[in-house]
């Protein structure tokens, strides 16, 4: 297993004023290097080793966005709840830190929730380097990885695809307020 090595600032999470009161933690570091991937939610059936399941979703811009299109490509799917909850946004903007670095090596960042065009532009003006917001209203995407939480929002996710679009690590958590930090993604 490859394992994504960046280098950043010193990170402070939540620095946005509006959301100041949000504290997300980080998760164990066991999480970090698992050679299996991590996740506590008994639905979930993602495996390292197997290709991601395609999907198509619609961008902010109404456009299609096709997983098997970005082959070639290396990717960090984060799936958030939207752009309502205060941790969902300090963990975008958090992550958004390490953005030059992940593009350097090569990644594309997709965000998944199922926000509307409205709440992936609210969540698009929140972040000083706005990278794909991508709506599963629907949850059928979702659904395809196992990560649905309720009918309504998805369990807080971070699945890397190498470039033939297979699975080299993943985190997929239950607890809303501890996700991979970007120090951790280091």
């Amino acid at each position: 297993m490859n394992i994504v090595r960046l280098e950043a600032p010193p990170l402070t999470l939540c620095a946005a004023p509006p959301l100041a009161g949000c504290d997300n933690r980080s998760v164990p570091q066991t999480a970090i290097i698992s050679q299996t991937g991590f996740t506590d939610v008994a639905s979930v059936t993602l495996t390292i080793g197997s290709v991601a399941p395609e999907f198509s979703s619609q961008d902010l811009n109404g456009d299609w966005v096709k997983l098997s299109k970005l082959r070639g490509t290396k990717v960090l799917m984060i799936f958030y709840r939207g752009h309502w909850r205060p941790f969902c946004v300090g963990h975008l903007q958090d992550i958004q830190t390490v953005l030059p670095e992940l593009e350097n090596l090569g990644y594309q960042v997709l965000a998944i929730s199922p926000d509307d065009a409205t709440g992936m532009q609210k969540m698009t003006d929140r972040m000083d380097r706005p990278y794909p917001f991508l709506s599963d209203k629907a949850l059928e995407v979702t659904g395809l990885y196992g990560i649905r939480h309720d009918d309504e929002i998805p369990h807080p996710a971070m699945i890397l695809l190498d470039q033939q679009g297979i699975v080299p690590w993943f985190y997929i958590g239950e607890d809303y307020k501890q996700r991979p930090s970007s120090a951790q993604m280091q």
